[in-house]
C-alpha cells in the first residue's frame, strides 16, 4: 500500500510540473520577438515587469479600441513603462505586432492626420507634444512622456531610436500609393483600409488618398481584389447595389458615373485586378478629377 502511495504521489508531482512547464511555455512574451526590441537605456530603469497583451487580451489595455487592431490581424503587444532615475519622468513604450508592414501602416494610417508633424524616423511616423508615434516594418510603436518638461521630445526621440534600430526587418510603405496622381495631393492623408472599405463587406483592402483644391476635399481610392475576375464582380455588385437608388450609377465608356445626393460626383473604374475612382467630387472640379481618374486607371493598367 505505502508503495502505491508513493508512485501516486510521484504521478502527481510530474503531471503538476508538467502542467507548469506548459503554462510557463505558453505564458504572454515567454518566447516573444518583442522583448529583443524593448531597450535598456543608461540613467532609466523599467518602473515594472513588461506586460504582454494577445488578441483574446487586448480589450483588457485598450479597451473598444482593441476593435481596430484586430481588425488588422494584431497578434501581440508588449508595454513597457521606464522611469529616469531621480526624477518623476516616466516613458510608456507600446510596441504593436501587426503581422506585416501593410497591416502595421492600416492601424498607424487611421490614427494619423495629415497635419501631425512629421518625424523621420522608421517608414513613417509624427511627434506632437507628449506623444511619438511610428511605424517600422509590421511594428506599430508608440510613446507617450509624462513629467519629461522641455525634454520631452528628446526623450522620446532617445526611445524611440533606440526601439526602431533593433527592428531588423524594416520594409517600406505600400506600393499602390506611388501610383496615385500628385496635383493637389494632400500630404501624409494616405490610408489603408484592410476590410469593409466604403461600408461593404465584399470590399476590402483598400486605399485611400484625400485631395484638396480651393480649400475643397475629395478622395482617390483603389481597391485590390486580386484578380480582375474578382474585380469585375465586385465592381458589378457596387453598381447593382445603386441600380435602384434616385442616384444610380450610369455607364460612360469604360467607367461609371454617380452624381449622389449631396450633388457630389463619384466616378468608378477597372484595371486588372483594382477597383479604382475618386469620389465626394465637388461640380467644379470634376473636370480635374476626370483627368487624375484617367491618370490612375493608367497607372494601375501599366503595373506589373
Amino acid at each position: 500500500m505505502k508503495g502505491i502511495r508513493i508512485l501516486l504521489a510521484t504521478v502527481l508531482i510530474n503531471l503538476a510540473l508538467g502542467w507548469l512547464l506548459v503554462a510557463a511555455a505558453g505564458a504572454p512574451g515567454s518566447d516573444s520577438e518583442l522583448k529583443s526590441l524593448l531597450p535598456r537605456m543608461e540613467g532609466w530603469q523599467f518602473q515594472e515587469e513588461p506586460q504582454f497583451f494577445s488578441p483574446g487580451t487586448l480589450f483588457e489595455y485598450i479597451d473598444g479600441a482593441s476593435e481596430a487592431y484586430l481588425s488588422y490581424d494584431f497578434r501581440e503587444l508588449v508595454v513597457a513603462q521606464y522611469q529616469k532615475n531621480g526624477t518623476e519622468t516616466v516613458l510608456t513604450l507600446e510596441i504593436y505586432d501587426m503581422g506585416s508592414p501593410l497591416n502595421a501602416f492600416g492601424i498607424f494610417s487611421s490614427e494619423r492626420y495629415p497635419d501631425n508633424p512629421d518625424l523621420n524616423l522608421g517608414n513613417a511616423g509624427y511627434l506632437e507634444e507628449e506623444v511619438l508615434n511610428f511605424i517600422s516594418g509590421r511594428f506599430y510603436v508608440k510613446l507617450l512622456c509624462y513629467n519629461g518638461g522641455q525634454e520631452t521630445a528628446n526623450y522620446l526621440k532617445q526611445l524611440a531610436r533606440e526601439v526602431e534600430a533593433r527592428i531588423k526587418d524594416k520594409a517600406g510603405l505600400p506600393e499602390l500609393f506611388r501610383l496615385f496622381p500628385p496635383e493637389g495631393r494632400v500630404k501624409n492623408s494616405e490610408k489603408y483600409i484592410k476590410k469593409n472599405f466604403m461600408g461593404f463587406d465584399f470590399l476590402s483592402h483598400g486605399y485611400i488618398v484625400l485631395y484638396r483644391q480651393d480649400q475643397v476635399e475629395y478622395e482617390g481610392l483603389v481597391i485590390d481584389c486580386g484578380s480582375p475576375a474578382e474585380a469585375e464582380t465586385r465592381l458589378q455588385k457596387l453598381v447593382e447595389f445603386y441600380a435602384g437608388d434616385k442616384n444610380p450609377f450610369l455607364k460612360e465608356g469604360s467607367r461609371y458615373h454617380q452624381k449622389n445626393a449631396y450633388g457630389q460626383h463619384v466616378l468608378l473604374g477597372r484595371a486588372g485586378g483594382y477597383l479604382y475612382g475618386f469620389s465626394r467630387v465637388p461640380e467644379n472640379l470634376l473636370p480635374l478629377a476626370m483627368k487624375q481618374f484617367d491618370r490612375l486607371g493608367q497607372a494601375l493598367a501599366g503595373k506589373k
